[in-house]
């Protein structure tokens, strides 16, 4: 049963209520012929949808559990080499880059450029330097939906909204709470809350660490639309089991390098 079947039994029910009217009640010729009319077209319609209707494209509890082990894997490396610190969202702007960055430091960090031509940069601040689990999502949005990513908090807010609820169908509803420095982001009935649930129960500190694609694509976004280092500081499973939280925080790059070569879209953030 899905969302095209529900639909084709609920016009076959209403062919079966307009055809049994005629015969329940003393109505005229034409409203006898109407009823049987509208009866047939319902069961039509219904028999159409209910033959073409196929299963749901896939089980959202297994695609959900599918990039959990990845996630846990680069945070056991890590933590084996030393790399204690919590997923950074660099914008184009603080490494020269042509997209958001994501950086997991070894001391705390203040927001200095960052080399990221090599996974381990030889000199500014020590950390890992990886591409995020979310560019190949933004890469697609951008060339099929004509991602363009604002500057301001409220055409941002728009664009969560339009990315993951909308276009991605991820979540039922996201909310969008700006705060001085932090930005919180709830995602309400997420569908892939089994994964969110595998890895807080293997290993509860690995998503502030590495975030999984939609949870760092909200960072990303944010990162690449106000031009300042997105640090996810919670990302956990609600106590209803039903929504996913993320806290980040917003930090001022100091001493950011030349503008890079791939200039930021700006626009209202929508989507097509």
């Amino acid at each position: 049963m899905n969302k095209y079947s529900v639909a084709a039994f609920l016009f076959i029910a209403a062919a079966v209520v307009l055809v049994a009217i005629p015969f329940n009640n003393y109505v005229s010729e034409f409203i006898t012929a109407a009823c049987m009319i509208s009866g047939m077209a319902c069961a039509m319609t219904g028999i159409f949808i209910l033959t073409f209707s196929g299963g749901e494209p896939f089980d959202p509890h297994l695609v959900a559990i599918l990039p959990a082990q990845g996630c846990m894997n680069v945070c056991s490396i890590a933590f084996d080499l030393g790399i204690h610190g919590n997923a950074h969202f660099l914008p184009p702007r603080v490494t020269g880059e042509g997209r958001v960055m994501q950086f997991n430091p070894t001391r705390p960090y203040k927001g200095t450029y960052v080399s990221v031509q090599k996974s381990f940069p030889s000199t500014g601040p020590s950390g890992l330097v990886t591409i995020p689990s979310c560019d190949p999502l933004i890469q697609r949005l951008r060339k099929g939906h004509a991602l363009v990513i604002p500057n301001t908090e409220e055409q941002l807010t728009q664009l969560l909204r339009e990315t993951i609820s909308g276009i991605g169908e991820f979540a039922q509803k996201v909310s969008v709470s700006w705060h001085s420095g932090t930005v919180t982001i709830t995602l309400h009935r997420y569908r892939l809350i089994d994964g969110c649930q595998f890895i807080a129960l293997e290993s509860p500190g690995c998503c502030p660490k590495n975030p999984c694609p939609v949870c760092s694509l909200c960072a990303a976004l944010i990162a690449e639309g106000t031009g300042r280092i997105i640090t996810v500081d919670q990302c956990s499973v609600s106590a209803s089991k039903k929504d996913v939280i993320i806290v980040c925080s917003l930090l001022v790059p100091i001493d950011p390098p030349p503008p890079p070569q791939q200039p930021k879209d700006e626009g209202s953030g929508s989507l097509r």
